[in-house]
């Protein structure tokens, strides 16, 4: 009895508790036709959003009426129900719904879904059910995860979609793109049930470990060239010292950690200043020097202090006067004869006014004669302060002068000065050597001997030889299959007599039975050459998950199986009968015939059929369809009467 899921229902939830949903056969073949617009690549688009994928696909008609999604899958022993947050615009919701059971159904409405996850969650728990064990591994967090089965790896083997079906180059879903390429190749081998999970884990741990020991490899070399320069340079450190007198050590046999010690003690050394060793002359003169300094700074800030004093003196006493020349005009109005200085009448106003005018011009006629009495004070302050500070900068620029001199004169001085100078230098070298460099001699000792036993360990478990001939097992038995199934449809020369070579990197080779020369996929020549060979390989993919008890789902997606006999010629889904030639309409009633025998011959399979044209002649085809939209019975997936979400 097979393991394999199954999609029971799909629902759309919209505003104001509608919902719709298409119910689709266990273990049988569902057709959904419709016209164009009608919503079809919506239930892709759906199934693959709930598979956890980092975008929405789903239509802006259908995003801006639905609210959420909801695929209902079953297997012979559980029910699981994956909701998902639809988004008005933009990348898919972080917000999913998940149950897993028995008898489940889906909500009536979005509200009632159960089981609200983060995405995250819902990966693990939809993993876990479809049985991708490789999740439960320790280094699951980590960044190197290229060999990690995902759900995501899931949807190269589901969909038969629009790029590739009738594809020359790309012989699965998403293959084409060089962001997903790289991992879909590494977990193929996990799929094909070429490898377990136990061997998948090992493969990926040994993936790990061997790219590591690269890199501390790689490390190790830098470091080793990194702590050779940085003991050579305290070697030099140390002999510097030395022949400055600052140290009696050979660092010629030293280790790195004695090395550093003799450096820290040199660092440690204090250099007596030059004025101490060149005698009692020098030391005055210093001592003159740093107090003329200081009363120089002294008298400065206070000339400064005097500056701005005068300048706001001068300031005040310009507008003091040019008020009082204001109010002085008032003189010219008869203000005290209690009348109005304008008309003339009886008034208190102008006795009021000019008992004012009179009190502010004394008040400000005191204030100027304050201020200019004060300020010839302070410029003669401000002019013998300058005076001062001139006498203070040619003192200092004297004893300068005299320092210079006696320096000059003494060349026993001069040497100190030297040493002293060179002293100096070399322990400020040393400090920063200390601080910036001796990070280099402390390194974690690497324990390769035991990584590169673990490394052997695994690479004697994963047996890369018998992995290979596993994984040529696994693509041989899918290559027969396909060549198999490949005579079923209707081809043309070179496919019709030759076989067809699977890889376990997922290319595919039409070998010529003849010549036994393999030809690439652009050199089969036509659109119904390249759909026969998608759909003898994704049927053979599925028959080989059934035997080897794959995790992938029983369920493939086939968007128009009519897409090279009728490309674009209208809109409207129409009858094959309406169509085409006979040769066409044989080939796609052959095409048809084949997806209906697979599907029943294989158990648990299960294949949703996306078309634009519905074969009213196959009563298979018409009991097989549970969805018929098109322009004449005007039936959406999302009818245009639902009401729009709020932005």
């Amino acid at each position: 009895m097979t393991n394999r899921w199954n999609i029971i229902e799909i629902a759309f939830y919209g505003i104001e508790g509608r919902r719709i949903s298409i119910k689709l056969r266990e273990n049988d073949v569902s057709i959904l036709t419709g016209s164009s617009g009608t919503g079809k690549s919506a239930v892709i688009a759906a199934i693959d959003y709930c598979l956890c994928s980092k975008s929405c696909k789903l239509p802006h008609h259908v995003r801006r009426r639905a609210i959420g999604v909801a695929v209902h899958w079953r297997s012979p022993q559980y029910d699981m129900i994956v909701g998902r947050v639809v988004p008005d615009s933009g990348v898919g919701t972080g917000k999913m719904f998940f149950q897993i059971g028995n008898r489940l159904s889906l909500a009536n409405t979005f509200e009632e879904l159960q089981g609200p996850v983060a995405i995250s969650e819902a990966k693990r728990f939809i993993e876990r059910s479809f049985g991708i064990a490789d999740v439960e591994d320790a280094d699951t967090d980590e960044k190197y995860t290229v060999g990690r089965a995902t759900i995501r790896h899931v949807t190269p083997y589901l969909f038969l979609m629009s790029d590739v079906i009738i594809s020359s180059e790309t012989t699965l879903h998403d293959l084409n793109n060089p962001d997903k390429a790289k991992d879909i190749r590494a977990t193929m081998p996990y799929f094909l049930g070429a490898v377990n999970q136990d061997t998948a884990l090992a493969q990926r741990r040994l993936r790990k470990l061997e790219n590591d020991l690269r890199r501390l490899e790689r490390q190790a070399k830098g470091q080793a060239k990194a702590r050779s320069l940085v003991t050579d340079r305290a070697q030099a450190l140390i002999a510097q010292a030395t022949n400055l007198g600052m140290s009696r050590s050979d660092a010629t046999e030293m280790a790195e950690e004695e090395m550093l010690g003799v450096l820290r003690e040199i660092s440690q050394l204090s250099i007596d200043a030059i004025a101490q060793e060149a005698g009692d002359e020098l030391s005055v003169l210093e001592s003159q020097r740093r107090e003329t300094i200081q009363a120089a700074q002294s008298r400065r800030d206070s000339r400064n202090a005097l500056k701005a004093l005068v300048r706001d003196a001068q300031g005040f006493d310009q507008a003091a006067v040019a008020q009082n020349a204001k109010l002085g005009l008032a003189e010219h109005l008869d203000l005290a004869a209690d009348k109005c200085p304008i008309c003339n009448q009886d008034s208190n106003v102008g006795g009021d006014i000019a008992r004012e005018i009179e009190a502010s011009l004394k008040q400000i006629s005191s204030e100027i004669a304050s201020v200019q009495q004060a300020t010839p004070e302070l410029i003669k302050q401000l002019e013998k302060s300058e005076e001062e500070l001139k006498v203070l900068n040619q003192r200092h620029r004297e004893i300068e002068r005299q320092i210079r001199e006696v320096i000059q004169q003494n060349s026993e001085l001069r040497k100190a000065q030297d040493l002293s100078q060179a002293k100096a230098i070399t322990i400020g070298r040393i400090k920063q050597f200390l601080e910036t460099t001796t990070e280099d001699f402390r390194t974690v000792p690497i324990d390769f001997d035991r990584l590169e036993a673990e490394i052997e360990e695994l690479r004697e478990r994963v047996d890369p030889q018998a992995l290979e001939a596993r994984l040529s097992n696994a693509t041989n038995l899918v290559s027969n299959y396909a060549t198999d199934m490949v005579a079923k449809l209707p081809t043309t020369e070179p496919l019709t007599t030759a076989r067809i070579q699977f890889s376990g990197r997922g290319n595919i080779k039409v070998m010529e039975v003849e010549t036994d020369r393999p030809l690439d996929m652009a050199s089969v020549g036509s659109d119904q050459n390249y759909q026969s060979i998608h759909l003898s390989l994704y049927f053979a993919l599925h028959k080989h998950f059934t035997y080897a008890k794959s995790p992938i789902p029983g369920l493939i997606v086939i968007d128009q199986i009519s897409r090279p006999y009728f490309p674009g010629e209208d809109d409207d889904e129409r009858s094959v009968e309406e169509r085409g030639t006979d040769e066409e309409r044989k080939a796609l009633n052959m095409i048809a015939d084949f997806i209906f025998s697979e599907t029943a011959n294989e158990e648990g399979l299960q294949v949703l059929l996306i078309e634009h044209a519905f074969i009213e002649s196959d009563k298979r085809f018409v009991e097989a369809t549970v969805g018929r939209w098109t322009q004449e019975n005007g039936i959406k997936l999302i009818p245009d009467e639902w009401p729009q979400r709020n932005t």
